[in-house]
């Protein structure tokens, strides 16, 4: 005779980035035991690829992991590990090196509690994927959100390499398509040196607005404001990307 089997609520979201409505049931044991693997390896490519291995297998609806955008995954895990382990995580806070209150710097340790169903995803105002360099001939790029593929790449070439060739590579592997007045140039009928030609031959000014694309995008972002219960005065920081939730 077979064991019987529990059955699982189902919850669903909504995606950041599209709006569609996606069914999920919360993890399991299994999937603990994945996210805890990860997470003890202290290896960043470990980390991102176990959240996605979690997402693909909690997800009802079909959902695609390796193109979705970074901060809809974070979002997705957000929320699967509220419904999962417990909507609050515990916080404990304490000022900035340096701060300099009206009594005295203070390093008391404030701990207070975080509903993770609170945290969103914050998109920027008029923040735009499709950046016009030159206004007169029209060129310019449309890019598209890394998705964590993009970024398991990234971290696994940094080694020996500049920052500002990292932002470069950050700019090749985001672009759709190029564009004029005219004309649409897509990524795929170029080569890699071809598109990084065209990159290093852009002024700073347009190249800047290309890493602001980034500083810019939608981002899994919480403001926490507390008052220090040693020397009450008040403080706030802002929380960004999973690692400064979960620590990883």
């Amino acid at each position: 005779m077979a064991l019987p089997k529990i059955s699982n609520p189902i919850f669903e979201l909504t995606l950041p980035s599209t709006g569609a409505t996606i069914k999920y049931r919360p993890f399991l044991v299994k999937e603990q035991k994945i996210l805890l693997l990860a997470m003890e390896s202290q290896d960043q490519k470990s980390v991102l690829t176990a959240i996605k291995q979690i997402v693909n297998n909690c997800a009802i609806d079909e959902i695609d992991t390796s193109k979705i955008p970074t901060f809809d995954l974070e979002y997705f895990f957000m929320r699967l590990r509220a419904k999962s382990i417990g909507e609050t995580i515990d916080l404990n806070l304490r000022h900035p090196t340096g701060y300099n209150s009206d009594v005295q710097e203070c390093d008391g340790i404030t701990k207070m509690s975080l509903n993770l169903l609170e945290v969103e995803v914050v998109k920027t105002e008029n923040h735009t994927d499709k950046i016009v360099l030159d206004e007169e001939t029209g060129i310019g790029i449309k890019l598209k959100y890394p998705n964590v593929n993009m970024a398991i790449d990234a971290g696994l070439n940094t080694e020996d390499k500049h920052q500002m060739d990292m932002a470069t590579d950050a700019i090749i592997n985001s672009i759709e398509y190029i564009f004029d007045k005219e004309n649409v140039f897509k990524k795929e009928d170029y080569t890699k040196k071809e598109l990084l030609e065209f990159i290093e031959n852009l002024n700073q000014e347009q190249y800047l607005k290309l890493t602001k694309f980034f500083e810019l995008m939608p981002k899994l972002k919480h403001k926490v404001e507390w008052k220090c219960q040693k020397c009450g005065c008040r403080d706030e920081i802002t929380m960004e990307g999973l690692q400064s939730f979960f620590g990883f």
